[in-house]
Order: structure tokens, then C-alpha cells, then sequence
């Protein structure tokens, strides 16, 4: 396989590393990926993928699969994952000069070392970057090549030496390459053996670490504090000092004893109930801090350059004793005086919530007894006006036609009346005028309960005048002469306001030896049916009586019926009733498939078969107005 892309860049390939499927190239012009099995370009990343830089010195493919670009002048860490996106890492590589990525190196718990020409070393931890501590302890912050070995001890290669830094301890220890000629480290020019000697090439031959000939200082640095200062007051080391409640300063002057290299010794400290963690290790051997009251005991650990410590820490404790308004016998004091205070305030409270109390109830049995006795006067007008209403019933009942003359007059008939309150709007009226004609009215007033009821009053007297008196029969004549003398009936006190009641109404005029039917309808319709088949036929769009300011007009309609065809009349309290799953209403076209369902049976029993669907319709629903339904059959 070989792979040439004619860019002369892109051409230039300064590093190579594989993965289990692509081949990962750094180039002058980018990175290039290679499909591993057939040499196929599979992408390219440069300025145009959001890289900083085109230019590419180094690539490290990372346990996770990843790869870091090495890139030219970047602040920040490019990396691509596994479907070929673009991470960025958190943080910057800030340092004095534009960043040049030379290597990488990957250490045994996962974290990236990368070094830099000019800018020292940076760790790649957690997808963060950040740059190593005491940049300044490197031999040099130019850096061409690094390695983590298997202690986890990171190598850094410098033009002439290299370093070492121990990442448990954080200390730095350099070498010179004089003993080589001076010979300079080169990039990517590390390498550990299998039995972890490490190999550094250089422009003047192979440097051999072997740690196994190390000479290295076991003998750790002896830790002394010189000093400390309380408020600017020096004091010679002890091991606890007691000081009265007060702000303090306290600067901690110490040293770190070590023959061997004296230069090359670094502190750690801790602070216990002050610090959270020891510091990291750093060549300051003064610090300050502030504390108030409260026990703290400082450590002090001393390291030299391999890492060697004092197994305990140097310590000693600073006790700052607390205000006195904060010790136990102040503390049960303010308990005291706080408890003795609540216990007084409630007390009081009682004391006023009882009187109180006493009041209320002193205000209630009087008001008890005022609501007692105005219930008892309440339901006492209840009791009357029930009572007066049960015998307007017991009026309205009696003036309603006689049952018997309906069924004397056809072969069979039912009727439907069901008052939402007591007495009723809705009413019927019928009368035979002679052997062969028979007059059945069908009327809903306006309104229900009491006022219904006097509408049904005077609707039913003047067409007692109106049919058996002045013996008018013809439908639309009768409902013509009722509008007229009912305007005028309810508005002769002109003072008193008009009137504006009325009712819906039909008016049947039949000739029960020719089974003719002749009727005139006002808003109400009516349903007839005939060998079987029903028609809905709606009446004339005016009430009679109400407003008079427009001209009124009701026709006749005419229908010969065959023997055993059935007429239906009824209010628009059925079908106005609320009811079913759905609480919506019963509606004419439900009606007139129910009237369809049931009109081939005897009176009677439609009768019980619409009362039946009328309360299962309805179930726990309140019945929302009058309910009139009348059924002949000639």
C-alpha cells in the first residue's frame, strides 16, 4: 500500500500512529486517517475543521481511543474521538510563548503528559488541561521529548539534560548531559525497556538510566521551625501555645535541613479545622495566616528531590480560646433568660387568647340562638309556601282534562306529564265538539314552577272560551284568537309594564270517522307516523302571545291517516334534558328514533318504555325543565 495526496504538506508526515482500524498521520498540513485494511482516506482535520494550527508535530492515540493532536501556536488541546468528532479540552495552555506541542506520553492511571517548546510541561486529567507545579524547578522550560515510566514518574527531555518528576511527591529532580558531550535531547526520543531502564536518545549518542544504580539521598531533610510570630511578636518553638479570644497573624518562619543538596528541599503543609488538604510541595519556607478562636494544629513535612521525607510531620497546636459570651456558662445563661422570656409571652397570650375565647363564645350561643330561631321561622314560610303550592297543584290538577276523554275518543293514547317543580308550565287540553271532531292541545308556557303554572292557568281558561264556548275548531284560528286574548289579558295595566309571556303550542283538530287530522303549530313541531314510517313536520316560527310589534301568522297543515297510525305532541323539556355518558342533550333526532323504535306497540307500554329511557338518560342528572309528551293512536 502506498498513499501520496499531491499536496507537498500534506505529503510531509512528522508522526505516525495506528489504532485497530485507521492509520493517523501529523503532517505540515494537517492530520490525515487512513483506513488501516485498504489505504482509503477516511478524513482530514486542519484550520478548516477548527484546528488552531495546520501545522502538526505529534499524535498519541490514548487508551480510550482517542487521538491528541500535537499542534503549533494553540492555547487549547484538540482531540478526536471515536466517531471522528472534535473535543476541545477544558483550560488553556497559557505560558511566555506561543505554544508548540512537541509529544505526549500516557502514564499508568490515565493522565496525558504533554510537553512544549517554551511552555514547560501541561497534564492532561479528566479531559482538563493545567500546567504542572514549579515550571521554574524544570532544567529548562523548553521541552522536545517526555515519558511516564511504570512508577509513574514523568521524564522530560530539555536541549541539554532532561528531568525528572516524581508525581507522588511533586519534587523535581534535573540532569546535565556533559558526561555526553552536551548532546541534545530530540523529540519523541524516550523510550523504557522491558525491565524499565529508560532510554533517552540524544544529538551525541544513547543516555541508559538504570534506577538500580541510582545513588539516591535516603536520608530525608530535617524539618525545624526557626520561628513564629503571633501579631509581629516572635516566639521559639513549643508544642501548644494558649492565646485569649482575639483576631491573630501568625507567620510560620521554617526550614528544611538536607546536606546532600540544600537547594533542592520542598515543604508541604496542613492545618487541621482549617485546610482542607495538605498544600501542594513548593520552595516556601514563610507563611502567613489569619485565624480567630478555635483549635488548630499545623504540620510541616520537608521533601528533598527524590522524594525522600520525615515519617511523622513536624506539628504543634495553637489553641485560641473562645469569647466569653460563647463558652457553656454564657451559652445556659442566654438559654435561660431566651427560655424565661418565651415561657412570660405565652403565658400572656394564653391569658389574652382565653379572654377572648370567652368572648367568642359568649357571641356565639347568642348568635346560635338568633340563627335557631330564624331557621325555625324559615322553615315555618317553607312549610307555608310548600303548602300553597302543593294546593295550586291540587287547582292545576283539576282544571287539566279529564284522562277518560282521551281514550274514549281513540283507540289508544298515553300521556307523558312530569313537572320539574311542583306545579307545572307545560299543560294539556282537550274537548270533543261534537260525535266526530275532538280538539287536543299541546302547550308550554313561559317559564316553570309558579309562573308556569299561571300561564297554564290562563292558557287552559281561554281556550275553554275560545273551543267550547264560541265553538271555534279550526287549528290556526284557535291559536290566532288565544294570541290576542292572551296580550291582552296580561297587558291592560299598561302602568305596570308589558308583558312579554307567552307559550309554545300545537292545536289538533281530528275527525275521528274519516281519520282526518287538521293542525296548526306554534314553534312546536309535531311527529306523525304513517303505515310505518314517521315524519317530523315543524310548525310556524311564533309563539303565541308575547311581544305583538310583529305580524303573526299560523297555517293549517292536513293529513288522512290509516287505521293504527299514531301522533306524537311534546314540549322541549324531553329533548332539552341533559343526561347520558357524555352530559350533553337528549335532542329531537335521538326522540324521533326513540318514537321509530317504540310506535308498533301498544300506548301503554310506550309509554313505560320512554319513561324507562327518559330516566336511564338522565341518571343523576336534575331535570332541567317540564316534561309534557301526548301519543294518540286513531
Amino acid at each position: 500500500m502506498f498513499y501520496r495526496s499531491g499536496d507537498s504538506g500534506a505529503d510531509n508526515i512528522r508522526d505516525i500512529k495506528t489504532d485497530d482500524r485507521s492509520i493517523w498521520m501529523a503532517t505540515i498540513n494537517g492530520v490525515i486517517v487512513l483506513n488501516k485494511f485498504t489505504g482509503e482516506l477516511i478524513r482530514k482535520f486542519d484550520i478548516s475543521s477548527k484546528l488552531t494550527h495546520s501545522s502538526i508535530n505529534t499524535i498519541l492515540i490514548d487508551r480510550s481511543g482517542r487521538a491528541l493532536i500535537g499542534n503549533n501556536e494553540g492555547e487549547k488541546l484538540f482531540m478526536v474521538n471515536r466517531d471522528f468528532e472534535i473535543i476541545i479540552a477544558e483550560g488553556k495552555m497559557e505560558g511566555s510563548t506561543v505554544n508548540r506541542i512537541q509529544s505526549f506520553a500516557q502514564g499508568k492511571d490515565g493522565s496525558v503528559w504533554i510537553s512544549t517548546r517554551g511552555n514547560g510541561v501541561f497534564k492532561l486529567q479528566n479531559d482538563s488541561v493545567s500546567a504542572i507545579v514549579r515550571t521554574n524547578d524544570l532544567l529548562s522550560s523548553y521541552c522536545y521529548s517526555i515519558l511516564a515510566d511504570y512508577n509513574n514518574n514523568v521524564w522530560i527531555g530539555h536541549e541539554k539534560g532532561f528531568s525528572r518528576v516524581n508525581t507522588a511527591t511533586g519534587s523535581v529532580k534535573t540532569f546535565g548531559t556533559d558526561f555526553a558531550k552536551g548532546g541534545l535531547c530530540n523529540p519523541g526520543g524516550m523510550f523504557e525497556s522491558p525491565d524499565h531502564k529508560v532510554l533517552i536518545g540524544t544529538t551525541e549518542g544513547l543516555v541508559v538510566y538504570d534506577r538500580m544504580k541510582d545513588n539516591r539521598s535516603i536520608i530525608p531533610p530535617f524539618t525545624n521551625l526557626n520561628y513564629i510570630t503571633i501579631n509581629d511578636v516572635k516566639y521559639d518553638y513549643q508544642s501548644v501555645y494558649t492565646l485569649p479570644y482575639k483576631k491573630y497573624i501568625i507567620r510560620l518562619n521554617f526550614v528544611g535541613i538536607n546536606f546532600s543538596d540544600p537547594e533542592k528541599v520542598y515543604y508541604s503543609t496542613f492545618v487541621q479545622d482549617f485546610n482542607e488538604t495538605w498544600s501542594s510541595l513548593n520552595s516556601i519556607r514563610e507563611i502567613p495566616y489569619s485565624l480567630t478562636d478555635g483549635k488548630y494544629k499545623f504540620n510541616i513535612i520537608t521533601v528533598n528531590q527524590d522524594g525522600s521525607s520525615q515519617k511523622n510531620p513536624l506539628t504543634f497546636e495553637i489553641i485560641i480560646k473562645k469569647p466569653w459570651w460563647r463558652t457553656w456558662v454564657a451559652i445556659i445563661c442566654w438559654v435561660s433568660i431566651l427560655s424565661g422570656m418565651v415561657v412570660l409571652i405565652i403565658k400572656i397570650r394564653e391569658k389574652s387568647q382565653k379572654k377572648v375565647q370567652e368572648y367568642l363564645e359568649t357571641e356565639l350561643e347568642a348568635r346560635t340562638s338568633e340563627v335557631v330561631k330564624q331557621k325555625g321561622e324559615i322553615e315555618l314560610q317553607n312549610l307555608e309556601i310548600t303548602d300553597s303550592i302543593n294546593y295550586a297543584k291540587r287547582i292545576q290538577t283539576s282544571i287539566l282534562p279529564d284522562y277518560g276523554k282521551l281514550m274514549d275518543a281513540f283507540r289508544d293514547a298515553f300521556v307523558i306529564f312530569r313537572p320539574r317543580d311542583i306545579v307545572s308550565g307545560d299543560f294539556y287540553w282537550f274537548d270533543r265538539l261534537d260525535d266526530d271532531k275532538f280538539i287536543l292541545v299541546c302547550a308550554d308556557s313561559t317559564g316553570h314552577g309558579v309562573p308556569g303554572a299561571f300561564m297554564s292557568m290562563i292558557g287552559s281558561t281561554l281556550l275553554q272560551d275560545i273551543v267550547t264556548r264560541q265553538r271555534v275548531s279550526k287549528p290556526s284560528q284557535i291559536l290566532t284568537l288565544l294570541d290576542k286574548q292572551i296580550f291582552s289579558t296580561l297587558n291592560q295595566n299598561i302602568e305596570l309594564g308589558v308583558s312579554n309571556d307567552g307559550m309554545d303550542m300545537v292545536v289538533c283538530e281530528f275527525n275521528l270517522k274519516k281519520r282526518h287530522v287538521r293542525f296548526a303549530s306554534a314553534m312546536r313541531p309535531v311527529i306523525v307516523v304513517i303505515g310505518g314510517e314517521s315524519f317530523y313536520i315543524k310548525g310556524n316560527r311564533s309563539s303565541v302571545g308575547g311581544e305583538s310589534a310583529m305580524e303573526k301568522f299560523f297555517d293549517d297543515q292536513e293529513y288522512y291517516l290509516n287505521a293504527g297510525d299514531t301522533i306524537y305532541l311534546f314540549s322541549d323539556g324531553l329533548p332539552d334534558q341533559f343526561g347520558g355518558s357524555d352530559g350533553k342533550k337528549l335532542k329531537i333526532a335521538r326522540l324521533k328514533r326513540l318514537i321509530e323504535q317504540v310506535s308498533d306497540k301498544p300506548m301503554g307500554e310506550q309509554k313505560e318504555l320512554i319513561s324507562k329511557f327518559y330516566e336511564d338518560w338522565k341518571g343523576d342528572f336534575e331535570q332541567v325543565d317540564d316534561i309534557l309528551l301526548i301519543g294518540v293512536r286513531v
